[in-house]
Order: structure tokens, then C-alpha cells, then sequence
């Protein structure tokens, strides 16, 4: 077995706007935004990792990344938003909002003033707007999304993963980040309720259970499941004989069961 099959790296997501589309918040540009960013996210919310994926719909919605009434520009910025379900953009998003609007204002009139694109075509990734995002996550502690971030002194991309064997999202062990890159992501990961009690994903364990039931093996186009981390975890398990994928879920599964066991007695 090769690399640590029990972390899944969550990735960053990387829109690629058609020069030939038009893309943006209202009506039909909206309507193929959104089908983009679908496509890009794989079906999922790219704060929580949700499945958008219902029986008779696409349950995302747009969400502007760095909050659209502050600009006129930001609202029909196309790189300014990104595809989350209802939970992160109508609730969490919503939690301290005034208070990061409050924060940022100082900049807007600068990031006004150095915009080169004023229309309602603009996908370019500027320099104006990239400035407004790197103060908005030193201020507010905010992982931004699609293209995440970079932190300010280090220059590290901000990533995290799903630790297995925890059941917890952590920052990435892959980049050596300083306390500053350590408390965003941190932030970040409490601000959308990543690991709370009440929030925190069951799909891994519920695919888990399935594939020990089916003597390790699974279907990896059956996409049921309501979480990316099993998509991701799939991949991790591909080229594995059922034999060697059930001691890994058997491995996974007790594993939980004494940590849910040891959670119960701390309650």
C-alpha cells in the first residue's frame, strides 16, 4: 500500500470559463455559471463538500465569494463566485457578515479605483480584485472559493484535508505552514462546522458499512453518497483487491466504533 490512504487531500476548485460564454449572476448567464461550476465542483458544495446532486435537480446556489453588496462589481464579477449548498450560503456565509463587510470597506474604493474591467463579461482573475481577496482572508480568516488562497507571508496554497481516522477536517500536512496560515484554515474549518457534533459528514462511515457488507467490494459510479470525501476516498482505494479494500474498511470501521464509544463516555 503506497502513500497515506487514510488522509484525502480536499481540493481547490478550478473554474475554466469558455472565451465563447457568457457567464454571470442573473437569467441565463447565471443558469450557465451555475452548470459550470457543477461540472467543476463534481456536484459538490465547495465549502462543506456536500453532494448538490438531488433525484430531479441541482441543489447549489450561487454564492458571491467576497459579498456582492459591497460592489456593484463584485455582484456580476464572474471569478467572485462560487457553487455551495443551501446551508453554507444562506446560514454559515451569513454569520458575521456584517462584521467582515464592516472590515473590508477600507479597500473597496481602491480595489474600484485599479478595476481595468468594468463590465458584466469580465472572467479574468485581476489584479484589482486578487489584492480585495488576499485583505478579505488576512481579515476575516476566510478560505475563499473556487481558486482558494495563498498565504500572505508564506505564499503557501491554503488546503485541507479529511483525516480518516480522526473523522476530522484539518489544514493540510502536506505545506509547512506558519501560525498565521494555521489559524485561517482553523478558522475556516470552525466557521462552516466542518467537525461539529451537528454538522460533521456520516457518508465515509456509511460507505464504510456498505463495502464491509459486500466483502470489500463497491460500485465507484454509484454516487449515493452525500459527501466528495467518498468520491475522493474511492480513488485512494482503486487498484486494490476487494480483500486488501475490506481490511482497510475493517481497519477504518473499528477505529470508529471505539472512538464513538470513548465520544460517548466523554459526554
Amino acid at each position: 500500500m503506497h502513500g497515506n490512504i487514510y488522509v484525502l487531500d480536499m481540493p481547490d476548485f478550478q473554474p475554466v470559463y469558455a472565451e465563447d460564454v457568457s457567464y454571470g449572476y442573473r437569467g441565463k448567464r447565471g443558469v450557465r455559471l451555475k452548470e459550470l461550476l457543477l461540472e467543476t465542483s463534481h456536484f459538490h458544495c465547495m465549502y462543506c463538500f456536500a453532494s448538490l446532486k438531488g433525484d430531479r435537480t441541482d441543489l447549489g446556489e450561487l454564492e458571491h465569494s467576497i459579498e456582492k453588496t459591497l460592489s456593484s462589481y463584485l455582484e456580476e464579477c464572474v471569478p467572485n463566485m462560487a457553487i455551495a449548498c443551501h446551508n453554507c450560503n444562506q446560514s454559515l456565509k451569513r454569520v458575521g457578515e456584517k462584521r467582515r463587510k464592516d472590515k473590508i470597506k477600507p479597500y473597496l474604493e481602491q480595489y474600484e479605483k485599479a478595476l481595468t474591467c468594468r463590465s458584466t463579461e469580465c472572467k479574468t482573475f485581476c489584479r484589482a480584485y486578487g489584492e480585495l481577496r488576499k485583505q478579505y482572508c488576512r481579515l476575516n480568516k476566510l478560505n475563499l472559493q473556487p481558486y482558494g488562497m495563498k498565504g500572505e507571508y508564506s505564499g503557501l496554497e491554503y488546503r485541507i484535508q479529511y483525516d480518516i481516522m480522526s473523522a476530522e477536517f484539518i489544514p493540510s500536512k502536506n505545506y509547512r505552514y506558519d501560525d498565521r496560515d494555521i489559524e485561517i484554515l482553523d478558522h475556516h474549518i470552525r466557521h462552516f462546522k466542518l467537525n461539529d457534533r451537528d454538522y460533521r459528514t456520516e457518508a465515509l462511515i456509511e460507505f464504510i458499512e456498505d463495502t464491509i457488507e459486500a466483502d470489500g467490494k463497491y460500485n465507484s459510479h454509484e454516487n449515493r453518497y452525500s459527501n466528495y470525501i467518498v468520491d475522493l476516498f474511492v480513488e485512494k482505494i482503486k487498484g486494490y483487491s476487494s480483500g486488501e479494500v475490506l481490511k482497510i474498511c475493517e481497519q477504518i470501521y473499528i477505529n470508529y466504533q471505539l472512538r464513538h464509544i470513548t465520544r460517548k463516555r466523554n459526554l
